[in-house]
């Protein structure tokens, strides 16, 4: 089976801010789903654009049995090069900035046509690849309820994401701001789609890039689009839909220690880190609000007050 490539342009600019980016698509011709990967939205993050290669390389030999596959593996070209999350010098982030606008900022105007790129197909799934702190657990991001254009969407997402095998998480609006992001607006067209964390960002982590091709894969054996057996060494111990949480923030500054891994699960109270000084004495003790799983810890040991330093999946109350 072949691999089609193109490259699109995406500022629909013609001086020296121009730029292409690669389409992947992968066409059965029999009727069937139409799938999107999307990787590199941030700049620095990467290896979901390696979990793209592998997965259209497994389907290359193996052949799809239905439907369509596209593939964006490297949307962030400008963040790429600058091995930084933001598409530019004005520290705009692309994944904040959809479903765009033809007459925006830079970031809304490449959003645009890369949603514009998307939804013109007809998509049945669209599953963005991101990475997270560079000690982190791979797992899958789901909108809030507020995003979806009904509980049909909604329930099918839960349903299809489930199948990847990843803990499942119901990203918070209390914690972050979700509005415009390429899932948040995928869904409230009436279209599944979720994100998958797949490990550390900056560099390729093969680990995490295997677990999060091998949940591509089993996603797409869900849609009944191959029939690749299952490879996964590992899955979920928890099925239930759980909530992020980057809470206890630090009140203090200092150098953090932790006490627990990425993975791990919590119990309420128990002790994930302390903050001490540069004198060595312990300024703070963080503690799990509620049991929970470690999804991933802070890239750098260096804390201010209101520093987020860990993010915990959640058991629901």
């Amino acid at each position: 089976m072949k691999i089609t490539r193109r490259l699109i342009d995406i500022t629909g600019m013609r001086d020296i801010i121009q730029r292409r980016i690669p389409v992947l698509t992968l066409d059965s011709k029999i009727p069937g789903p139409t799938v999107w990967l999307t990787a590199c939205l941030h700049g620095d993050e990467v290896g979901g654009t390696v979990i793209v290669h592998e997965v259209f390389q497994r389907l290359k030999q193996a052949g799809l049995l239905n439907g369509v596959i596209h593939a964006l593996p490297l949307i962030n070209s400008m963040g790429f090069e600058n091995i930084s999350r933001f598409v530019n010098t004005d520290r705009e982030d692309l994944n904040r900035c959809f479903p765009g606008n033809a007459s925006g900022s830079m970031g809304e105007r490449i959003a645009g046509r890369l949603f514009d790129t998307i939804t013109r197909t007809g998509p049945d799934l669209v599953i963005d690849l991101h990475n997270d702190w560079i000690h982190s657990v791979p797992y899958i991001l789901i909108e809030p309820d507020v995003h979806y254009s009904s509980k049909k969407i909604r329930q099918r997402t839960f349903s299809i994401a489930r199948a990847a095998g990843l803990l499942l998480v119901e990203d918070s609006d209390a914690y972050h701001a979700l509005s415009n992001t390429l899932t948040g607006a995928i869904v409230e067209t009436g279209v599944p789609a979720f994100t998958i964390e797949a490990g550390g960002s900056y560099g390729i982590v093969e680990q995490s890039v295997a677990a999060g091709r091998d949940a591509v894969l089993a996603t797409l054996r869900k849609l009944g689009m191959t029939d690749l057996p299952d490879q996964r060494s590992t899955r979920s111990p928890n099925r239930e839909l759980l909530t992020y949480s980057n809470r206890p923030l630090c009140a203090t500054s200092g150098l953090v220690r932790f006490a627990v891994a990425p993975g791990e699960n919590v119990k309420a109270n128990q002790v994930l880190a302390r903050v001490y000084s540069a004198f060595g004495s312990c300024e703070e003790t963080l503690r799990a609000r509620g049991p929970g799983y470690v999804l991933g810890l802070a890239d750098h040991a260096r804390v201010l007050p209101g520093c987020e330093v860990i993010a915990i999946a959640e058991l629901s109350a």
